[in-house]
């Protein structure tokens, strides 16, 4: 049975009780909407990890440092073009695996792929560059 798409993703942020709206239409207009949940969830997100701004990334075995000039920036040019890329933001700390596929059972639409762009700095610094939606995952 085909399910359709619905108006919002109602979702947390990974590991918190803050609530998120992600508009699902892809018009032009929702970019801002979409923009401002991922500045929201950055600005949580540097929050809760205090002076230390990094995640541990088990499968690389590296920090993978949030700094907001550069990760927040550089994730909205893409992640608010389609609301799966807003989502995985939500769910950073599980996601941090460079390619990430969402599935759910129950909802087709929630079947997809985010890739994750991780910059390494001179310093040997691993930095988040990018979060982007790549393909509808096979259901």
């Amino acid at each position: 049975m085909k399910r359709t798409l619905p108006e919002f993703i109602d979702t947390n942020l990974q590991n918190t009780r803050k609530h998120f709206r992600i508009p699902t239409d892809p018009r032009k207009e929702l970019r801002s909407d979409r923009r401002d949940i991922i500045r929201d969830a950055y600005q949580l997100l540097l929050s809760k990890l205090g002076e230390r701004n990094y995640i541990k990334n088990e499968f690389l075995n590296k920090s993978i440092y949030i700094i907001w000039k550069e990760s927040f920036q550089k994730a909205t040019n893409n992640a608010t073009r389609n609301w799966q890329t807003t989502y995985a933001v939500l769910k950073y700390v599980e996601l941090i695996k460079l390619r990430y596929a969402f599935n759910n059972k129950k909802l087709d639409h929630m079947n997809f792929t985010i890739e994750l762009v991780i910059g390494v700095k001179k310093d040997g610094k691993h930095v988040q560059y990018s979060l982007e939606y790549i393909k509808k995952a096979c259901s």
